[in-house]
């Protein structure tokens, strides 16, 4: 199968690279602003430029695409509170180049990894259905919905398989602390920089938080249906709420020692609590995530230390 993967240099695109190069043919579009060189399997194909435009588009004309995994973005909700018309040309803009060049060059599947930790807003219901209402708190959390309304319209419009992932709080190697939401890599960041945690509020807020690899076989699952009709909108976590206190606790376990943190002042409007439901894909697409929270902090704290050098 050809493959293109947008943004495949960044956190979670450039692991879904690794595990598809071993059986595909796969190419890599990402401009680096976000995403890191160090990052890109020597095995793909790796062109650096803008999913707005028209070279995205001219890739894809030439390409001859079985799939397109879209994972470019920009991830940042802070950076879309001060910038709403910046996240909307990266986020909306940029998905259209693809689904648009992906229409006129006949490629029939798409995958677009859309976000489930913030698209439910405070849910009634905990852990929390596809059907709930959706609850948009964020100029980035709207692009995301956006961009699965899009999804919806070529999959009607001109029948193709387009599957939108909301994707619980993805954590493990290779996160970006400063660039990407993700309260395990900012932790870890800051313990082997030696400074104190930081924990806004209480601490006791919880979320939804699963293992990159768990997400990537997800995308691998969804690959191995493309032939059938599986478009549509699914959830991929735990299930499982955890909150910040918890994450604190698994860090000292992984460190062996106990970490000094600050309570700050809580952040206007976030969440309280937050888990989803992956019930549905789990019976579509028989997947269940396997890498438990606890494993998945050890994993990622021994990243960590090699990348600070620590033994």
């Amino acid at each position: 199968m050809k493959i293109l993967v947008t943004g495949g240099a960044g956190f979670i695109g450039s692991h879904i690279v690794d595990t598809l190069v071993q059986a595909h043919e796969v190419t890599v579009v990402d401009d680096l602003s976000c995403g890191n060189s160090r990052q890109i399997n020597e095995k793909a194909t790796f062109y650096e430029f803008s999913i707005i435009g028209s070279d995205i588009e001219n890739i894809i004309a030439a390409g001859a695409f079985d799939t397109i995994i879209h994972c470019a973005a920009q991830k940042a909700v802070r950076v879309s509170f001060d910038n709403p018309l910046f996240d909307a040309k990266q986020n909306v803009i940029g998905l259209l180049h693809v689904l648009h060049a992906a229409e006129k060059n006949d490629v029939q599947n798409i995958i677009f990894l859309s976000t489930g930790g913030t698209i439910y807003g405070d849910a009634s219901e905990i852990p929390t259905k596809e059907a709930a209402p959706v609850q948009p708190q964020s100029p980035y959390t709207i692009t995301k919905r956006t961009g699965e309304l899009y999804m919806q319209y070529y999959a009607d419009r001109y029948d193709m398989n387009c599957v939108s992932l909301r994707l619980a709080n993805v954590f493990g190697p290779r996160q970006d602390p400063s660039g990407e939401a993700g309260v395990v890599a900012i932790f870890l960041e800051r313990f082997f920089a030696g400074e104190s945690l930081r924990i806004y509020g209480d601490g006791k807020q919880t979320r939804d938080y699963i293992y990159v690899n768990d997400v990537v076989a997800a995308c691998t699952q969804v690959l191995k249906n493309t032939n059938s009709k599986i478009s549509g909108i699914y959830n991929i976590g735990t299930g499982r709420e955890t909150s910040v206190l918890d994450i604190v606790s698994l860090v000292e376990k992984s460190a062996d020692s106990k970490i000094s943190f600050v309570h700050e002042d809580a952040i206007v409007g976030e969440l309280k609590r937050s888990a989803i439901d992956s019930t549905l894909f789990s019976k579509v697409f028989d997947w269940t995530p396997k890498i438990s929270l606890e494993e998945g902090i050890e994993k990622t704290f021994k990243w960590f230390a090699k990348e600070a050098k620590i033994d």
